[in-house]
């Protein structure tokens, strides 16, 4: 039975030996798992640090964008509603019906410039000259004569 134990011990050895390389192997795989997780909850840190931070931001931006775009908003509604109203106006104003009256009166205005310079251009300024002159000699005696002139 020496044979049969020195099988014996070679099995037992082999299965020591292959189960010391799987419990080596088992160790590495748990180091390699150990370091995964760490760095995993390194990468959870800063991935929810990150997003905090994000979150911090846009919470900053809307407290102040916010306002900003109501106020636009507020000015946008109100240029409108001056832009219907002057819409209105204009619509009421009836500005062919303006525009054709002041043309009427411009061109009723000409003719009657025109008119006025024909009589003075017919006007005969040496006889109205004349016509004075001859009232002048008419009066000045008169008025020598009552001292009116002096």
């Amino acid at each position: 039975m020496d044979n049969s134990e020195g099988k014996n011990i070679q099995v037992e050895s082999d299965h020591l030996t292959k189960q010391e390389q799987h419990n080596n192997e088992m160790a590495r795989t748990e180091k390699a798992q150990l370091r995964f997780q760490k760095l995993s909850f390194v990468m959870s840190t800063l991935s929810c640090v990150f997003m905090a931070a994000m979150l911090i931001i846009v919470i900053c931006l809307v407290t102040y964008i916010v306002p900003k775009v109501n106020t636009i908003y507020n000015s946008t509604m109100v240029t409108l509603a001056n832009m219907e109203k002057i819409t209105n106006d204009l619509n009421e104003a009836n500005l062919s019906g303006t525009v054709k009256n002041i043309n009427d009166l411009t061109l009723q205005a000409t003719g009657d410039l025109h008119n006025t310079m024909e009589k003075l251009n017919s006007v005969d300024l040496e006889t109205l000259n004349d016509s004075i002159q001859r009232l002048h000699d008419i009066i000045e005696p008169l008025a020598k004569l009552f001292s009116i002139g002096r």
